[in-house]
């Protein structure tokens, strides 16, 4: 878990607050979406998956031209290493759960890993190990829908390739 990203209560959410409870076991986080896996993923418990959000993703105070006008700067310490970034402010709560895309526009955490590429340029799901990305469009699908008997791909990648064993042939 990168410090500092989610509080130690196991609160989640900033529009709608849920508790969560876990198992101590690790989870498999294959059919959970947007700010649950962000979060699940970047607390270390996931099977086979890794935090979406990376140090290169770190919000600076320049981070997301042109959103937030309502901006706050502050000053954050992250693994001893102090940068200017920014929170916003709504009534009386400040938030910070963005995610910077690679074309330089910020999301909310509960867009990111969500099947659907928010971004624009699909950085959003990139570093996703819940879903698949269909060939030939810039479709999604969830991991559990690949090999599983039923075309969701338009191109058929989701149950014609390696993994599945099977493949298409010319004239088939």
């Amino acid at each position: 878990l990168r410090p500092g990203i989610f509080p130690e209560r196991k609160i989640l959410g900033i529009n709608e607050q849920t508790e969560l409870h876990f198992q101590n076991d690790m989870i498999d986080c294959r059919h959970t979406f947007g700010e649950t896996y962000v979060y699940l993923s970047c607390s270390g418990r996931c099977k086979n998956s890794h935090c979406p959000l990376t140090p290169d993703r770190t919000l600076q105070y320049v981070s997301c031209p042109g959103q937030y006008p309502n901006r706050v700067y502050t000053l954050a310490n992250i693994s001893n290493q102090e940068y200017l970034t920014f929170v916003t402010k709504s009534g009386d709560t400040y938030s910070n759960n963005y995610f910077q895309c690679d074309n330089g526009k910020c999301i909310d955490y509960n867009q990111v890993c969500d099947l659907v590429d928010d971004c624009g340029d699909q950085s959003d799901e990139q570093l996703c190990t819940n879903n698949f990305k269909c060939h030939s469009t810039p479709d999604f699908i969830a991991i559990t829908k690949q090999c599983d008997g039923e075309v969701d791909c338009l191109d058929f990648s989701d149950e014609c390739n390696d993994v599945c064993g099977d493949e298409i042939t010319d004239g088939y």
